[in-house]
């Protein structure tokens, strides 16, 4: 075997290797924003948002955030309490034609749940889907 093919051979080999730790790293994750604000629990059937932020939310709204091109699946809640928990289960969410979340049908990506503090401060956090 001439000496560059082994050396593209191995070439590859490491940049699949690379490849192969990045996307590794991509599958889970930590929630990102402010998350000593809202905190976003996942369960096979629902998502728990709790309001840990020490005063009243308002214009709470979750999404569930699609894989694809597809529209978000979101649901309001009007207001919630300093220590409120609220469960939403997946048919809630549901699309910009009122078409319901389904696991089986759509792949999610993550959640996404926005608010606004007393003070109209934009509060903010992304948790990765937990399949």
């Amino acid at each position: 075997m001439p000496l560059g093919f082994c050396r593209t051979r191995f070439v590859i080999i490491i940049a699949v290797a690379c490849l192969a730790a990045v996307n590794a790293g991509c599958g889970g994750g930590a929630p990102v924003g402010d998350t000593d604000k809202l905190q976003i629990l996942q369960s096979q059937f629902d998502i728990t948002v709790i309001n840990t932020a020490g005063k009243a939310l308002f214009e709470v709204k979750a999404e569930i955030e699609p894989a694809g091109p597809a529209s978000h699946f979101s649901t309001i809640i009007a207001r919630m309490e300093n220590g409120e928990k609220r469960v939403l289960a997946h048919n809630v969410f549901t699309d910009r034609d009122a078409v319901p979340f389904s696991a089986r049908n759509i792949k999610a990506k993550g959640v996404i749940v926005t608010a606004k503090d007393i003070d109209g401060k934009p509060i903010k956090v992304e948790v990765p889907w937990q399949k």
